[in-house]
């Protein structure tokens, strides 16, 4: 069998796996995690070692198509700031990620880890594809008003490349054009890519859009001001931010299709939200659009909440003067790691070294 690969995606509740044999999925799993599950390992080693025993479950179900497998493919974490592209996992990110040298404690870089350690029991090789930490911004984008304050990158990197890969195979563009690609979904980023790089990046980490979970740009001044009344500490702030924000803390709920429903229902305060929703989501694409001067060759929305026709109604009647859309629903993690691995193993795509 030709570049059978093992592909894992581990995420704060779910162990995805999946054997992939050109661009069709022989088999695949995913197993949900409660809180109270992982809540006993303090260590990412710890919580890689228990996941393992899964995808070791999931191979022995599925025996013979596991004994052609010829490489291992990772959804990359959380690293340090690197280029986009296919990285053979070594020592020195599995010791990043064990020493805790990473910019934060993520359950994506379990699956390095346990394609690290399965690679070697098999002798096959491993990889990470895209990063979510990957960082190609041009430096006027990096640049803010406090020079020890740069913009940071941080984004749905494997989608984002994976939708530019399908845009030239389904829809002639250019893979050296200009693209503005909106992921929407739990996470939220409006990226502007450039001859295949992620040159500026909307999100609501930063001062993007608000999404489901998170509060997006709001006011610095009023919000120090409020976290001083509150009491509330910097951990703390930061944890309510990024997870408590956003429809959460406007309606308690964190589903945008939960909130569709409540609006169609007649509930005006979730009508609200989703205006000001949409209305953000636009606002950024115009942004980026502006950035290149207009010269934008496709709009793509993708991402969970892009399978709604509503979502892509409101927010198409918004910006369709700018460019053609294209609409690519869902995230196909599993596949888009395969299928770089695949074109890496063919020698397609150079496979980059992790220094």
């Amino acid at each position: 069998m030709k570049n059978c690969i093992l592909v894992i995606n581990t995420g704060s509740s779910t162990t995805k796996v999946a054997l992939m044999q050109e661009g069709k999925c022989l088999a695949k799993d995913e197993k949900a995690h409660t809180v109270e599950e992982l809540k006993p390992f303090t260590h990412l080693k710890e919580e890689a070692d228990y996941r393992k025993n899964i995808i070791a479950n999931f191979l022995r179900d599925h025996k013979e198509s596991s004994s052609s497998i010829t490489a291992i493919g990772a959804i990359g974490g959380i690293l340090k700031p690197v280029k986009g592209g296919v990285y053979a996992i070594n020592d020195q990110l599995v010791e990043d990620i064990t020493q805790g040298r990473t910019p934060a404690r993520h359950a994506s870089n379990i699956s390095a880890l346990i394609a690290h350690e399965l690679g070697k029991t098999m002798n096959i090789p491993s990889f990470i594809v895209d990063p979510i930490s990957t960082d190609e911004l041009w430096e006027v984008a990096r640049l803010t008003g406090l020079p020890s304050l740069p913009r940071q990158s941080r984004t749905h990197a494997l989608n984002v490349k994976a939708c530019i890969r399908k845009a030239v195979a389904e829809h002639q563009q250019s893979p050296d054009g200009t693209y503005i690609i909106a992921h929407l979904g739990g996470g939220l980023t409006i990226n502007l890519v450039h001859q295949g790089q992620i040159v500026d990046i909307e999100d609501g980490r930063q001062y993007g859009p608000f999404s489901t979970e998170t509060a997006g740009g709001v006011p610095i001044p009023d919000l120090l001001q409020w976290m001083m009344e509150k009491e509330m500490d910097p951990r703390s702030l930061l944890k309510y931010w990024y997870g408590k924000g956003g429809f959460v803390a406007h309606l308690g709920i964190n589903s945008i299709k939960d909130t569709l429903i409540m609006a169609k229902d007649g509930d005006s305060n979730a009508q609200q939200v989703l205006d000001a929703f949409f209305y953000q989501i636009c606002k950024a694409i115009g942004a980026l659009s502006v950035a290149v001067k207009g010269k934008v060759d496709a709009i793509i929305l993708t991402g969970g909440a892009a399978r709604s026709d509503i979502v892509v109604q409101r927010i198409t009647d918004y910006i369709q003067h700018l460019a053609p859309i294209l609409v690519f629903p869902g995230e196909n993690e599993l596949e888009a790691i395969a299928e770089s691995v695949a074109l890496a193993m063919e020698k397609a795509i150079p496979i980059q070294e992790y220094k």
